[in-house]
């Protein structure tokens, strides 16, 4: 923007980054927090992970200038360091380009099945198992498009967007906390990055349980035959 004025920079962020979130989402996943660390299912994978599977999501806030900063750790191992060390330098850009002037453009966009994630049978299996986690979501490519273009005709014609640079913000990073279409990330009891194996064991579960209920049943019949009661 600095040679061509007018031009805008745009860029997707991924949900599996450390953010800062607003309070509500905070809130939120506290109160997730509540209910599904009472579940059994969630109490015996955190005891036999020894609390590597499925830990808290919402974190302390951090007083700072303005008030108190509320942050999630989405960061997703499984990823690889290039990818999120790609998704940093992003952000620093876009911070560096707002500051200058420049109207920046970068939301969060949800966790989508694209057809280069889903090849992963891994995170595909995953992906089956997430949305047991409140209010986890995983959403078609299609869908994510969609969403993705309205918030940037939104970005580039709002004047009070914070893409805007003159609209003020507390702390340069807050760019990236509001309109976040993060699917859940954000609000989830748990960090994106402990619920993998849970939500594998999940996918698991629901495929094998019609075979499990005939395995069942026929020994029910079997039983019953033996002990002379059919």
């Amino acid at each position: 923007s600095e040679k061509r004025k007018g031009t805008s920079l745009v860029y997707l962020c991924t949900p599996t980054d450390l953010h800062l979130v607003p309070k509500e989402a905070h809130d939120a996943a506290e109160r997730e927090y509540k209910d599904y660390s009472k579940r059994l299912y969630c109490i015996v994978m955190n005891l036999l992970s020894r609390g590597k599977c499925l830990r808290k999501n919402a974190r302390k806030p951090v007083p700072g200038e303005g008030g108190d900063y509320y942050m999630i750790n989405g960061v997703s191992v499984a990823q690889g360091p290039n990818y999120i060390l790609a998704k940093r330098l992003q952000h620093w850009r876009a911070i560096v380009a707002r500051s200058k002037g420049c109207h920046v453009s970068s939301n969060i966009a949800p966790a989508t099945s694209t057809v280069s994630v889903v090849s992963n049978r891994t995170f595909a299996w995953a992906y089956e198992g997430m949305p047991y986690f409140r209010p986890y979501e995983i959403f078609a490519p299609d869908s994510s498009k969609a969403v993705m273009l309205a918030m940037l005709l939104r970005d580039l014609n709002d004047p009070t967007s914070p893409a805007n640079p003159a609209t003020e913000l507390n702390n340069p990073n807050q760019l990236f906390s509001y309109g976040g279409f993060h699917g859940g990330t954000w609000r989830c009891a748990y960090e994106v990055d402990s619920i993998g194996e849970a939500s594998v064991l999940i996918y698991f579960g629901r495929v094998a349980a019609p075979y499990l209920g005939v395995a069942a049943a026929a020994g029910a019949a079997i039983a019953a035959k033996v002990l002379g009661y059919v």
